[in-house]
């Protein structure tokens, strides 16, 4: 009962004198409550169980079982303990009055009964009983309340926690990109690149300064902005790195500015674009001379105040971002074609930077092959291979229109047609076979005799016969590359891992039960 209302109160009489069951049932039906009348002490229970009332009113002197065995085999059940119970009887001694409330009674009526004092005994108890529950309710919001507090407490120490742990691990990440992207990353003692170094340590503790990264295409622009942006201030900022050139055109302004939901067919969400994602960091827009046009003005404005406009949108952002460009084209060019805008161009070099070629660092070759064999040795999983007088001499003197990729793919391919051992010239695959034709030192002479042309293709005449041997068989796996090629395990599975990087094959089941076929 959550109030006063007597037609909500359900009360059990329980007296063996009929007329008193009467007088008392009237009484009480008479004020609106629910009553129902017995009258004996095994009906009351069994009444009490199978419907508990909210009070009783029960007789003491009762055949077979009294007043005081109901009340206390009532008491002693979880589903009636908490019913108050007012004992009826003609018997005043104090005995009885104190036995009674010691058993758990709230009241004692003695005999005869006046109408009055029932209901007025009658209302007061429940009363009480419904304050009770009103407080028991209350109290149970209240721990449920609690228990939420401290289920939110713990949850946003949790997250606190986490937040730490995620800015320790921010930190140790911070600090690992920038062993890995730093100075350190450069390999080379040639006066090009230690001129390139100088500048980076300088642009490394510059805010603002926005650069642009000129070198052809291989040179490692990149490299160079990721050691700016993970050796400076900016480290523990995204570094978001955009190709200019791989943006399709008509989704460029909202890949660079972002969008709102509905700002175009297919546009069912907000989204942030590169330069909300780069905000308190680095955006690298690496061939920058490759963007449309149309959009170096929205891109100038960014720079000049900070600020972006989604597609759709009609309110502004502020965004601080630090500009890295790079391109391998001659942006003065493109301005004189009218393909790029002058001011655009001012803003973004701020600082230049020259990444010089690979054949003009010479004396960087040697250095960065060893660099490349030891991380390919780790990455195949056997031991570091080595390159003789007469390859590292075939190296030196290329011409290297790739440059350090290029080197990077030319020990690649050795590596596996040498089988990981011995490297000799003729174990490379080169591009441009001219720039080797006029060697300067007998180790090169040796390098370019008709017998080194004739297997220099041997990685691809690998290639070749895993993609023969799908087409007579569907399929290939490890085991029966090795059998094909000769190879050991981890060669094997860099070849094929290698074909499916550069989808001429496609992986299919796991583990050992993996396979490879053509697209």
């Amino acid at each position: 009962m959550d109030n006063l209302n007597p037609s909500q109160a359900n009360i059990l009489v329980v007296d063996d004198i009929l007329d008193n069951l009467r007088f008392l049932s009237n009484t009480l039906t008479e004020q609106g409550y629910k009553v129902r009348a017995v009258q004996n002490g095994t009906r009351a229970l069994k009444a009490a169980q199978l419907e508990p009332p909210d009070l009783v009113l029960l007789d003491i002197k009762m055949p077979e079982i009294d007043g005081y065995e109901v009340c206390q085999q009532l008491k002693a059940s979880k589903q009636t303990e908490d019913i108050p119970i007012i004992f009826l009887s003609a018997l005043d001694e104090i005995a009885n009055k104190v036995k009674a409330f010691e058993i758990g009674g709230v009241d004692y009526v003695t005999k005869p009964f006046q109408p009055q004092e029932i209901l007025a005994r009658v209302n007061a108890h429940l009363t009480l009983r419904n304050q009770q529950r009103q407080l028991e309710k209350q109290n149970a919001e209240l721990l449920k309340l609690n228990k939420q507090l401290q289920q939110e407490i713990v949850r946003r120490e949790q997250a606190e926690d986490a937040l730490q742990v995620a800015d320790a691990k921010l930190s140790i990440l911070s600090e690992q990109e920038a062993k890995r992207w730093g100075i350190e990353g450069f390999v080379g003692k040639s006066q090009a690149i230690a001129t390139v170094l100088d500048d980076i340590r300088r642009l490394q503790n510059v805010k603002k300064t926005n650069v642009l990264i000129l070198g052809e295409s291989g040179t490692g622009k990149e490299l160079i902005a990721r050691a700016i942006h993970f050796g400076g201030v900016h480290a523990k900022g995204p570094f978001i790195p955009v190709n200019c050139s791989a943006i399709p055109h008509e989704l460029a302004e909202s890949l660079l500015f972002g969008h709102i939901r509905g700002a175009f067919t297919g546009a069912v969400s907000e989204r942030k674009g590169y330069f909300e994602l780069a905000d308190g960091g680095t955006l690298f827009l690496d061939e920058i001379g490759d963007m449309p046009k149309i959009l170096q003005a929205k891109l100038l404005r960014t720079l000049e105040d900070g600020t972006l406009m989604p597609v759709g949108s009609n309110r502004e952002k502020k965004v601080n971002v630090r500009i890295l460009a790079a391109t391998n084209a001659s942006l003065p060019t493109k301005i004189a074609n009218n393909e790029f805008r002058d001011d655009l161009y001012f803003r973004l070099a701020g600082y230049i930077i020259r990444m010089p070629p690979l054949r003009e660092r010479k004396p960087d070759i040697p250095l960065l092959a060893k660099h490349i064999l030891v991380g390919f040795a780790v990455e195949m999983g056997h031991p570091q291979a080595t390159l003789t007088p007469q390859a590292l001499a075939t190296l030196e003197n290329y011409n290297f229109p790739g440059n350090v990729r290029e080197l990077k793919n030319l020990i690649e391919h050795a590596l596996i047609s040498s089988g990981g051992t011995l490297i000799q010239p003729q174990h490379f695959h080169f591009i441009d076979s001219i720039a080797i034709a006029q060697p300067t030192s007998p180790a090169a002479i040796i390098s370019s005799q008709p017998t080194n042309s004739t297997n220099s293709n041997q990685a691809l005449n690998d290639e070749e016969k895993i993609l023969t041997y799908i087409r007579e068989h569907t399929r290939i796996n490890n085991t029966e590359c090795r059998q094909l090629l000769n190879l050991d395990y981890n060669k094997a599975s860099y070849l094929l891992k290698k074909m499916n990087r550069e989808g001429k094959l496609v992986r299919e089941g796991k583990r050992r039960g993996s396979y490879y076929r053509q697209p």
